[in-house]
């Protein structure tokens, strides 16, 4: 019986030395960002563009305004769209509102240059121009460009102004989507 009592000892002694079976704790980790994409002017987000006093002016003269500097960012691994558009279609009108009468518009150009793609060549804004961009490190970081506008004088080579007289006006928005 002796014997018997050592086996059943020595038995549950080894059971419970023996390992349990093993026990694991999993983390899942998890994070979420956000898309950011845009374009930011380094004089803020609207600016002011004035060609002063264009009747004075040959219409064989160009005035030229700076628009400052455009820098574009984007997270999006897909990149993104830009769209420069003119709510006149490229041209400054007499308060603004839109008309094809010559003697109520005045055309302007737009020049954006940059490295990445983002230069625009010289043009009148007669359509909006639209650029896709690839996802890159560098709009990560961020790429920059010039903005710049021009417009023809308006007095006529015997001395008359060529439209009629009052404010003229456009807006002219860049356009920033993630794609």
């Amino acid at each position: 019986m002796m014997k018997k009592l050592l086996l059943v000892s020595a038995g549950l002694a080894a059971l419970g030395a023996a390992p349990a079976s093993a026990q694991t704790v999993t983390y899942n980790l998890n994070a979420q960002v956000e898309t950011v994409c845009g374009v930011y002017g380094d004089s803020g987000s609207s600016v002011d563009i004035d060609f002063g006093a264009l009747a004075a002016t040959p219409e064989s003269a160009e005035v030229e305004a700076k628009g400052g500097k455009a820098t574009y960012r984007c997270n999006a691994v897909n990149g993104f769209t830009r769209t420069i558009a003119s709510k006149n279609s490229g041209y400054l009108t007499l308060d603004g509102a839109a008309t094809k009468d010559d003697t109520r518009r005045i055309a302007f150009n737009y020049t954006h240059d940059g490295k990445g793609g983002l230069a625009v060549k010289t043009q009148q804004l007669s359509a909006p121009v639209v650029s896709t961009f690839k996802g890159t490190t560098d709009f990560l970081n961020g790429q920059t460009g010039d903005v710049k506008f021009s417009a023809s004088g308006v007095q006529r080579s015997n001395g008359s102004p060529a439209v009629f007289a009052g404010k003229y006006q456009d807006v002219v928005t860049i356009t920033v989507t993630a794609n």
